[in-house]
Order: C-alpha cells, then sequence, then structure tokens
C-alpha cells in the first residue's frame, strides 16, 4: 500500500486542509492518509490552542466523509518531542512493507532542510508537497531540485484553497461567522464546546436602554413584559453557566423584536436576509420571526456579534451543536417568568441543573408541541434533539 503521512496543529483543522489531504490522496494515488495532530505547547492558552481530544475529534468529524484518510494521535500521546522523524520510524514499524509518502505544505518544504535529521526523512518517505499559496510553484520546483539529491519529491500543481486557521480563531473569539471555512459538523461541535473564545478580555458593552424604548413603542405590552422576562432569564441563566449577563440579558431582551410585525414585512425581511432557511420555516409564519429579527437587528441596530443574531435567529427552531448563548436564549424564552405550561418547573429545575439536558427536553417539548397542531416538524429542530440526546447520552457513558 501506499501511505501517507500529514501532520500539523489542526488548530483547527479547516477546509483548506482537508482539500489539501484530498489532494494528496487524488494526486499521488494514496490507500491511506493519516492526519496527525501535534500535541499541545503548555504555554498555550486554551483560548489560542484547543485540547488535544478536541483537536483529534474535530479531525474525525471533518474528515469522516472520506474512506482513505485516517486520524492518527500517535504524536499527541508521545512522550518525546515530536520530529518528524520520529513520526516517520514510527510508520515505518507499523507499515515495514509499504511505501511511506510525507505530505507537506510549500511553506514547509522551502525550510524542509533546516528540520531535525531531513537527509534521514528523505532517505525513508516520499516527499509530497502541495501548494497552500497561489503563485508559488515555480519556486518550489527550485527548492525541490535542491533536495531530490536526498530523496523523492512530488509536487502537486493543484490550485489551493487559501485559509489560514490563525484568522479563523480569530473570528470565533470576535464573535463573527466562520462557519464557511470548516466543516459543518466542526462548526457544531466548536460552538457545542465553545472553543477558542475569549472570556473577559475585551468585553463588548451591551447598552439595552435605547432597545426597551423602541420595544415599548413596537410590541404590545404582553410581548413586550414577556421580552423582559426572557432578558432576566437570560442573564440568571447566563450568571449560571459562565456567559456574558449583559450580552445574555440584550439577546433576551431583543429575541422578539419583530413577533407583532405585519406578515409581510417579516416575510420581505426572511427572504432579504440572506439566511439558509428550510422549507418548514418558510411555510409557518410563526417562525419567521426569529429569521426576520436576526437580519433585522443587523440591519437596523448595527448587531455584528454572530453569537447575538444566531441567537435570535434559532430561538424558536434551534438547532444541532448551539453555542451556549444560543441555548440560554432557547431556555430562556421556554422558561420566562410568564409560562404558565404544564410541567414548566420541572423544565425551570432543569434548566439550572443540566442545560444540555434541559435542551434535550425542550426540543422533546417544542416536536411535540408542532405534532399536536398539525404542524411540520422543521429539519433543524429535528437535528436539535438528535444532537442533544446523543450528547446527555455520551455524557452519562
Amino acid at each position: 500500500m501506499r501511505i501517507g503521512i500529514y501532520g500539523g496543529s489542526f488548530n483547527p483543522v479547516h477546509n483548506g486542509h482537508i482539500h489539501l489531504a484530498e489532494t494528496a490522496v487524488t494526486e499521488f494515488g494514496l490507500d491511506r492518509l493519516y492526519l496527525l495532530p501535534s500535541k499541545r505547547s503548555p504555554h498555550r492558552s486554551m483560548a489560542e490552542y484547543a485540547p488535544d481530544e478536541d483537536r483529534l475529534e474535530m479531525l474525525r468529524l471533518a474528515s469522516s466523509h472520506n474512506d482513505r484518510l485516517f486520524v492518527s494521535d500517535y504524536e499527541i500521546k508521545s512522550d518525546r518531542v515530536s520530529y518528524t522523524i520520529y513520526t516517520v520510524e514510527y510508520f515505518r514499524q507499523q507499515f515495514p512493507a509499504d511505501e511511506l509518502f510525507l505530505l507537506v505544505g510549500s511553506d514547509m518544504l522551502l525550510s524542509f532542510d533546516t528540520w531535525f535529521r531531513f537527509e534521514d526523512i528523505l532517505a525513508a518517505v516520499t516527499l509530497c508537497v502541495v501548494s497552500r499559496e497561489q503563485g508559488d510553484i515555480p519556486e518550489l520546483k527550485r527548492k525541490a531540485d535542491e533536495l531530490r539529491k536526498f530523496g523523492d519529491i512530488l509536487i502537486s500543481e493543484a490550485a489551493p484553497t487559501v485559509i489560514s486557521s490563525t484568522e479563523v480563531r480569530k473570528k470565533i473569539a470576535k464573535n463573527k461567522d466562520f462557519s464557511c471555512y470548516l466543516d459543518e459538523n466542526v462548526v457544531q461541535y466548536i460552538r457545542s464546546k465553545g472553543l477558542y473564545s475569549v472570556r473577559g478580555e475585551g468585553k463588548l458593552q451591551y447598552n439595552p436602554d435605547d432597545k426597551k424604548k423602541y420595544l415599548k413603542a413596537h410590541l404590545s405590552a404582553k410581548r413586550y413584559a414577556h421580552s423582559l422576562n426572557v432578558a432576566a432569564e437570560c442573564r440568571k441563566l447566563a450568571e449560571k453557566y459562565g456567559e456574558d449577563p449583559d450580552k445574555a440579558y440584550f439577546a433576551g431582551l431583543i429575541h422578539d423584536i419583530c413577533k407583532e410585525l405585519p406578515d409581510d414585512e417579516q416575510k420581505a425581511l426572511v427572504l432579504e436576509s440572506g439566511y439558509t432557511v428550510c422549507r418548514e420555516e418558510l411555510d409557518t409564519r410563526s417562525l419567521w420571526h426569529g429569521i426576520a429579527g436576526a437580519y433585522f437587528a443587523k440591519k437596523e441596530f448595527g448587531v455584528e456579534d454572530i453569537d447575538i443574531l444566531n441567537s435570535i435567529r434559532f430561538h424558536t427552531v434551534g438547532r444541532a451543536g448551539m453555542s451556549r448563548l444560543e441555548e440560554i436564549v432557547y431556555m430562556g424564552d421556554l422558561i420566562s417568568a410568564e409560562r404558565d405550561y404544564k410541567d414548566v418547573d420541572k423544565m425551570r429545575k432543569l434548566a439550572y441543573a443540566d442545560l444540555n439536558a434541559a435542551m434535550r427536553e425542550a426540543f422533546a417539548f417544542s416536536m411535540k408541541s408542532v405534532i399536536k397542531k398539525g404542524g411540520v416538524i422543521p429539519i433543524c429542530t429535528a437535528e436539535g434533539y438528535n444532537f442533544y440526546t446523543r450528547l446527555t447520552r455520551a455524557e452519562k457513558k
């Protein structure tokens, strides 16, 4: 077999990494390609570097669709410095009769002759280089010619997908949208785990006073009271679960901002928003206000925080892998002070005891209500129920 090795921090693994891996499998005819996340440096902060097990799991999620991609924990579990030669020697022991290929990005080739025991690496593997920047092929070929006296080097000329893990982490930390750079399962995992978020640094300020004036003028007294109750509940849940209380209060306060707009205005905002909307949402009038409200908050109030916008967007239907703030607004809306449905007190108690378990019950409650009314369950709601069911089962194990 032709066995490939591809190491890196994968912090987090993004579409560029997977593109590079799949390009290598195709271009170099690999039967297997092992992706190896490196061990986290002890001086790295948790906001900068995700835990080893989380990076492994994100790699598994991102590569699960390709049966030639495998994830190895060798470097993470190794007790010594992760020099590449040690990894090569390990795989040579595992696959003594197979061809080994070491995959590197173009930036690594240019400094390859500074690596520890690089001559031994080239004697043991075929070095495979995939471009990471536009227009760097001529420089790569020149460097490869210099190094070929030590071993075989192959260069792929496939067009690169240029993405930076550093920039992705910055977007996450600043609550900017990062979903287009990562596999959707990795996005959900990051949100559910709260990875790469920065707590207490550059804390955003939310002034709800002017929004209260707007809400009081545009909502009925009953809806305005509900909004205040949800905001208060969100603040308490945020304090319980380590989120920013002011931010949670603000998101809860404006979650229903478009609830009482005329139907045609709500529908127009939904269509103008550009959000991906499933058929069930588009066909159900009572679900429009979440989508419309997120877009309205962005367009009219200048809200750019993606976490707040998503909290408004999904407070009616939910979804798999919600962020902690999304969960708080979803639950805050369900258990606010004026709610009086059967078993609401049990739901309130569970929300403050185990938020993941409460989310599962909340999705079940929502789906039962839809079925009772003869409606159709939105796909994102069903996915949310399945997600939190699996999550709570895993926690029990």
